[in-house]
């Protein structure tokens, strides 16, 4: 088509970027609404092999496409209009790079000749996102030859292989000059092309295996304390083989993420605290795999152990040696492990050692945890959790949340577990379990802390999107009591105001204004009581649980099980 008009010109040049997208793999996109987006809107809306999501908010549109990348580790597509609208995208686009979640982001622009000249609703978009996009282009205004639609079309085979192979977000620049809105006919006729098209291929994202080096090898075949550490993971990153090379070694696990495992270690995250009992466990190889480990138990071991012989195969090209443990690099990128020829002692002695400490470390929780007959924190994660069937995904807010699941959570790492602890903000919580249920279209549970559930409170505007249970456990203890963990809490006259930071928001009206059913508990019988499967049986879609939870006798019981000798 090169006698196009005008009017049709912008829609019919994002149209083969977006068949592009899909004929390689490409299966959902966040829209948010705007007038200067209005080609790539109507391109994405007329083809039927998309699904659609259309959110107001573009800081929620965007960490809800997180939510899809994490869980499918295929790209999302976010649409929004041009100025402040990509702005908000920032703090997704920053969690996307940490954690190795493929994003691209199509994002409208002025065209450049507006650019600098006081136009309105005209910033400067180029790089607005700095280094954190793993590829930028700026796609240029839409023109009919076909050098630049053939140049438009490998930009979008590109796009699909950097935002997965480099795994991480795609920033693309979309300027477009007035007209914007193609000729009604022209869109039919369109739409009658995308419904005869079907994708011709697809991206293959399958990555070769990882080899073990010999001289790794060697060093397996020698170690007599091999420990293998899993810390959050990317999308589509291969545990199978990490737990196929843990019973290779009757090695122990020590994970934040999910893998199948009988030999995987709980309440790891009380015990290492302990410097002793750290320093009892001194491992002489450490596999450490995904990214840095968030457990402050894992940062205290890392540093006390100090391990010669540690390897880290890493989710990403990115370093992640934060306890500057002298880590050896290895860009494992996910990839199945080659575990051919890999020998270890098949002695079982270190292994029993480790699952020891976790027996006695159990009974220590236990009684702990008995003791208390007030409604805590900890107590949503061992009422809750063991409720939680095979089909559901967990989904777990930063702050305490993030610690508690590992600390409270009875085996929470064999559930579908994610958590966006690439930059570990409280922003975009929500956004992204609504995402992630999206893209599994399974039932699912969110554990956040009520400030963070505020935090990302315009997420519940797009609530009828949800078509599967999702459950949110709003853990509502009075504002951010994390900080009661650090020596700031002695200062009594700034501490509540200033770090603290208790609110008074009534969730129920909250959540009542956006036709969301609710449910609230506050004591620990009500907790004890509640079934979480017959409340998804009863309310479909997005639900809310308040849990009003006493801060103080929370504070007390972590520090109770902490106190591990």
């Amino acid at each position: 088509m090169t006698d196009l008009d005008d009017r049709d010109t912008p829609f019919y040049w994002t149209t083969l970027f977006v068949r592009t997208l899909v004929d390689h793999g490409v299966q959902h996109v966040v829209i948010s609404p705007g007038s200067r987006s209005t080609p790539l809107t109507l391109a994405a809306a007329a083809h039927p092999a998309l699904k659609k999501h259309i959110i107001l908010d573009e800081r929620s549109a965007a960490f809800t496409a997180l939510g899809i990348g994490k869980a499918t580790g295929t790209p999302p597509v976010l649409v929004c209009t041009s100025g402040t609208a990509l702005a908000n995208y920032y703090p997704a686009v920053i969690e996307a790079r940490q954690s190795g979640i493929p994003l691209i982001l199509a994002t409208a622009d002025r065209p450049p000749h507006l650019r600098a000249t006081g136009a309105n609703q005209a910033i400067d978009q180029l790089k607005i996102f700095g280094d954190y996009p793993v590829f930028f282009h700026e796609v240029g205004e839409p023109r009919s030859a076909q050098i630049d639609r053939n140049r438009l079309q490998m930009l979008a085979r590109q796009t699909i292989s950097m935002a997965q192979d480099k795994r991480g977000p795609v920033h693309l620049n979309f300027p477009f000059r007035k007209p914007l809105e193609p000729n009604p006919a022209f869109v039919t006729k369109i739409e009658e092309e995308n419904r005869a098209d079907s994708p011709s291929s697809q991206y293959d994202s399958s990555r070769a295996v990882f080899p073990i080096t010999d001289a790794i090898k060697r060093v397996i075949a020698k170690s007599k304390r091999p420990l293998i550490i899993v810390g959050p993971t990317a999308a589509n990153d291969d545990t199978s083989t990490v737990a196929a090379l843990a019973e290779k070694l009757h090695c122990p696990i020590l994970t934040e993420s999910t893998v199948d495992s009988k030999y995987t270690i709980e309440g790891f995250a009380g015990f290492l605290r302990n410097k002793k009992v750290a320093k009892q466990h001194q491992p002489d190889l450490i596999l450490r795999f995904g990214f840095q480990p968030t457990a402050k138990a894992l940062e205290v071991a890392l540093k006390e152990w100090n391990c010669t012989n540690h390897y880290h195969f890493a989710s990403t090209d990115d370093w992640q040696d934060a306890t500057f443990s002298g880590s050896r690099h290895l860009p494992w990128l996910g990839k199945k492990l080659l575990l051919e020829e890999v020998s270890a002692s098949t002695d079982t002695a270190w292994l029993n050692h480790w699952q020891q400490t976790e027996a006695a470390f159990d009974n220590h929780f236990e009684q702990s945890i008995g003791q208390s007959k007030t409604i805590t924190d900890g107590h949503i994660y061992t009422e809750i959790l063991p409720q939680c069937n095979e089909d559901k995904f967990i989904a777990v807010s930063n702050s305490f949340p993030a610690r508690d699941i590992q600390l409270f959570g009875p085996k929470a790492t064999q559930y579908d577990l994610f958590l966006n602890r690439g930059a570990s903000g409280i922003d975009g919580v929500t956004s992204t379990a609504m995402g992630i249920s999206l893209a599994t279209q399974q039932p699912g549970v969110l554990f956040t802390g009520d400030l963070a559930f505020l935090h990302d409170s315009n997420a519940l505007l797009s609530q009828k999107i949800i078509d599967q249970h999702l459950t949110i456990i709003v853990i509502n203890n009075s504002g951010g009591s994390i900080f009661r963990m650090l020596p700031i809490e002695q200062h009594d006259n700034y501490f509540k105001e200033y770090f603290e930071t208790p609110q008074s928001v009534d969730i129920q009206q909250l959540v009542a204004a956006h036709d969301i059913p609710f449910h609230r508990i506050t004591t620990l019988a009500k907790l004890q009581n509640f079934d979480l499967n017959k409340w998804q049986a009863d309310h479909s879609g997005l639900s809310v649980i308040e849990c009003q939870t006493d801060a103080d006798a929370s504070m007390k019981l972590r520090k109770n099980i902490w106190d591990f000798q």
